[in-house]
C-alpha cells in the first residue's frame, strides 16, 4: 500500500451527492467523497448502505455532484464490474473477456493477449475454453475481475468484487490491485471484508445510510479507536443480556458494540478483565455461546465511528 495518498490530486470528487431509486427511495443522501489518483480506496457498510448504487454513479455518463478528472471522462478510461458479472454463457471465458476488452477500444489481437494473460493470472487457463454457463460463481467472478484488470483503465469501479472467491482468488486479485496501483492506476471497491481492506487498501470510506461517514487511512482509523483489545461474547439467538439487568461494567471494561447475539466489549488486559466480564454478563441469565479475544480491527472503527454494525442490515 502506499503509506499515505493525501498530496495525490482528486481523479473524481463526489459532492453533496443526492440519488432517489426510481420509485422514490433515498439511496444516497449527501455523500461527498474524494478519490485520490493512484489509489486503492475500499468503501465498506452493510448492505443497502449505497455503496452499489455509488459505483454505478461513478462508472456512469454523469450525475450532478460528481466531478472527473478530464481522462476519467473517456468512457475508455474507466471500467465498472458490477456485482453480477454479465456474460454470454454460451461462449468460452476466454471468448468473452477478448470480445468485452474489443468492446472497450482493444484491437483483436491486443484483447487476446490480454484476455489471455489475466486469465492465467486468475488461475482460469485450464478452463478457458469452457462454456462461461458452465463456470462456478467463483470462476464467473475471477473471469470478471481477469477481464477488469486486462482492460488496463486508469479508474477501475469494483463492485464485491471478494464475493465468491477461494483463497486463491483473493490472493490473485490482491496482487492484480497492488499492480494497477504501482501502475499509476486508481480503484474503488465495495467490500464486506474489513480484513482485506485494511490489508490492500490505501483508504477506507465508511458508508451508511446513503452518506460517507468518515473516510481515512486504515492506520488512522484505528487510532481514532484505540488500540485496546476486544473481546467478542457471541450468546444464543436474541438473548443477548438487558443492558438494564447487567449494572455497571467492570473497571476498564466498555461497550464498543452489541446487536442482537453478540456484545463486542473494549478492556485494557484480556487474561485480568476476562473472568470479571464474563461473570457481569451472565448476571443475565443468558447462554454464553462463544467468547473471542481479538485486537480491534476497521469493523470496530466502523462501529465506533458510526454506531452501526458492518453486518446484519438488511438491503
Amino acid at each position: 500500500m502506499n503509506p499515505d495518498t493525501a498530496g495525490k490530486l482528486p481523479l473524481v470528487t463526489a459532492e453533496a451527492v443526492d440519488y432517489r431509486y426510481p420509485d422514490g427511495s433515498s439511496a444516497l443522501r449527501d455523500l461527498s467523497l474524494e478519490i485520490r489518483e493512484g489509489e486503492s480506496l475500499a468503501l465498506l457498510g452493510p448492505n443497502g448502505s449505497g455503496k452499489s448504487t455509488f459505483l454505478r454513479l461513478l462508472g456512469g455518463d454523469g450525475a450532478p455532484g460528481i466531478r472527473r478528472d478530464p481522462d476519467v471522462d473517456d468512457a475508455g478510461r474507466r471500467w465498472l464490474a458490477t456485482d453480477q458479472p454479465a456474460l454470454r454463457t454460451w461462449l468460452s471465458g476466454r471468448e468473452n473477456a477478448a470480445i468485452l476488452l474489443e468492446l472497450h477500444g482493444a484491437g483483436p489481437g491486443e484483447a487476446r493477449a490480454a484476455a489471455d494473460a489475466w486469465l492465467a493470472r486468475f488461475g482460469l487457463a485450464p478452463d478457458a475454453d469452457r462454456p462461461a454457463g458452465a463456470y462456478s460463481s467463483g470462476m464467473r467472478r475471477r473471469l470478471a475481475l481477469a477481464t477488469a484488470f486486462g482492460a488496463a483503465a486508469r479508474l477501475l469501479l469494483l463492485d464485491e468484487p471478494l464475493a465468491g472467491l477461494d483463497p486463491g482468488g483473493r490472493t490473485a486479485f490482491a496482487d492484480a490491485l497492488a499492480d494497477h496501483r504501482a501502475a499509476g492506476g486508481t480503484a474503488v471497491l465495495s467490500a464486506h471484508d474489513p480484513a482485506f481492506a485494511q490489508a490492500h487498501c490505501d483508504r477506507v470510506a465508511f458508508i451508511v445510510d446513503g452518506r460517507c461517514a468518515v473516510a481515512d487511512t486504515p492506520a488512522r482509523l484505528l487510532e481514532r479507536v484505540g488500540a485496546r483489545p476486544r473481546v467478542e461474547i457471541r450468546f444464543a439467538a436474541g438473548q443477548s443480556p438487558d443492558p438494564d439487568t447487567l449494572g455497571p461494567a467492570p473497571e476498564d471494561v466498555r461497550t464498543s458494540a452489541r446487536d442482537e447475539s453478540t456484545v463486542t466489549l473494549e478492556v485494557e488486559d484480556p487474561r485480568r478483565a476476562l473472568p470479571e466480564t464474563l461473570a457481569w454478563v451472565l448476571r443475565g441469565g443468558t447462554s454464553v455461546v462463544s467468547v473471542d479475544v481479538r485486537e480491534p480491527d476497521l469493523a470496530d472503527a466502523f462501529a465506533a465511528l458510526t454506531g452501526r454494525l458492518l453486518e446484519g442490515d438488511g438491503e
